[in-house]
This record gives C-alpha cells, structure tokens and sequence, in this order.
C-alpha cells in the first residue's frame, strides 16, 4: 500500500507534518500541488527483506611494514607492531588471583 510521506515541514489543517509524517490523502489537489514541488512524495509501506551483512578486515594491521631488528620471520616484520606471544617464545602469564592462606 502507497502512503504520501511529507519530505519537508506542511501545515494543513491546523496540523503541522515534519518530515517522515504519512499526509492525508482526501484533498486531491494539495495532493497533486505537494508531490509537484517536491514536499512530499509516495512510498510503498511493505518493506524488503533485509540481508545480514558479515564483518570483515578493512584496514592493515598496525605497525609499518620493514625490517624488524631482531627478526621474527618470514611475513613478521612489522615496525612497532611486537610479534605474537607464541612466536617470541614468551611463557603464559600466571593466573591473577588470591592465595589462600596456609593457617
């Protein structure tokens, strides 16, 4: 079903539209006068079936590609970006909670 929607502010009636307010439709020559000037315009009400969008990487990631001293391998040297944990070596970090006491 067609629906006039206002695209700019109309008062008619003692009735001020914003814009996005559906117009009455009963006077056919307002109707003609707004939809010639560009006020308001006729929209379909049923809405289209919508598609999920899937995120992905639009960026590089940090760092600046060149030659990293020392060296963490092929496709790794990256400037100011540190290379993974598992790659470096480094041990886990221990788990941060309280010790319970021995007494």
């Amino acid at each position: 079903m067609k629906q006039l929607i206002a695209v700019s502010p109309i008062l008619f009636e003692s009735t001020n539209f914003e814009p996005g307010d559906e117009l009455p439709t009963h006077n056919a020559g307002l109707v003609d006068i707004w939809t010639g000037n560009g006020a308001a315009v006729w929209r379909d009400t049923e809405e289209p079936k919508k598609r999920g969008t899937k995120a992905r990487q639009t960026t590089a990631p940090a760092g600046l590609p060149g030659d990293a001293y020392p060296s963490a391998g092929p496709e790794q040297d990256l400037v100011g970006k540190p290379p993974s944990r598992k790659t470096r070596g480094a041990q886990p970090e221990p788990a941060k909670g309280r010790r319970k006491s021995s007494a």
